[in-house]
């Protein structure tokens, strides 16, 4: 079934894909003085900086409602990513360290937000959500070489979302793409063109999903990631990591936005399967696609 623990278990192959990945060549004083801050341009989405390092997040701990822009850094030396969560019925980050040791289904009252996936040290990703007024939290679901999720060792940071402000939007940013998560494929509303594109991605699927695009290797496949990832990431990466929303619920939208140049790519996703607990690519949840 679709755990917690499960679904910490097998971002392990994204991980994977940037491990041999240079780290952030600024300073530590340099990384430390790197504020994250929420601002909001008049009308437009607050655009919230938000700071990874090994093995926390610098975020603010109040955003105002409504439409945010997540732009995600690492300044850490391990692949890291910003899975936001809505915490419902009072609960707080402590209930939230208790569901992650359950190996049942996560409880009702946690609810996937998506936001930024998988970024390489040194680089920057981002992710728009629209977010409710609530308490919230970010989260590492990411494992270190040694098994230890990121969220066990720090990676897990609460936040306040406030009542929305006189110039809060309540609009995601606009697309020129649509991908649709159903179960088990991506559907495209046209094809990618190389170029900066803003995707929305829609989750229209029974249960939770997430998008993770990837930029092939010469002559690789999505299949030989899916493959490579799942059984050891041993050899090369056949596919790196360039964009996409982490876990989204049913119905849930968010947008990103990526640089794309004219190649063979792929979209694939990891979450595992509510009824049989497989990651939702062995039933087929791969796809691949070319920009240009």
């Amino acid at each position: 079934m679709f755990s917690l623990r499960a679904l910490s278990s097998v971002v392990l192959g994204i991980a994977g894909t940037v491990a041999g990945c240079k780290s952030d060549p600024r300073s530590a004083d340099a990384q430390t003085s790197s504020a994250a801050t929420a601002d909001s341009a008049g009308g437009g989405p607050a655009i919230v900086n938000v700071a990874a390092n090994d093995f926390a997040f610098q975020a603010p701990d109040k955003i105002p409602a409504g439409v945010v822009t997540i732009l995600l850094e690492n300044h850490g030396k391990e692949v890291h990513q910003a899975q936001l969560v809505k915490l419902e019925d009072g609960k707080t980050v402590n209930d939230l360290a208790a569901a992650m040791k359950n190996h049942g289904p996560p409880p009702s009252w946690l609810k996937w937000m998506g936001g930024p996936n998988a970024v390489a040290p040194g680089q920057q990703v981002n992710a728009s959500a629209v977010l409710a007024p609530g308490q919230y939290a970010y989260l590492c679901l990411i494992p270190s070489p040694d098994g230890t999720l990121h969220s066990a060792k720090g990676m897990v940071r609460p936040f306040q979302v406030t009542d929305a402000s006189s110039t809060s939007s309540a609009e995601l940013p606009a697309s020129n793409h649509t991908i649709r998560l159903v179960d088990y494929t991506f559907e495209q509303s046209q094809p990618l063109t190389p170029g900066r594109q803003t995707i929305l991605v829609e989750n229209a699927g029974p249960q939770p999903h997430e998008l993770v695009l990837v930029k092939l290797a010469p002559g690789k496949k999505v299949e030989d990631f899916g493959t490579w990832a799942m059984t050891g990431m041993k050899g090369p990466p056949p596919a790196m990591p360039v964009g996409g929303v982490v876990v989204l619920e049913k119905g849930g939208r968010g947008t990103f936005t990526a640089d794309l140049q004219a190649g063979e790519y792929g979209l694939i996703c990891f979450v595992p399967d509510a009824k049989d607990g497989k990651v939702h690519l062995a039933h087929g949840m791969m796809k691949n696609i070319k920009v240009g």
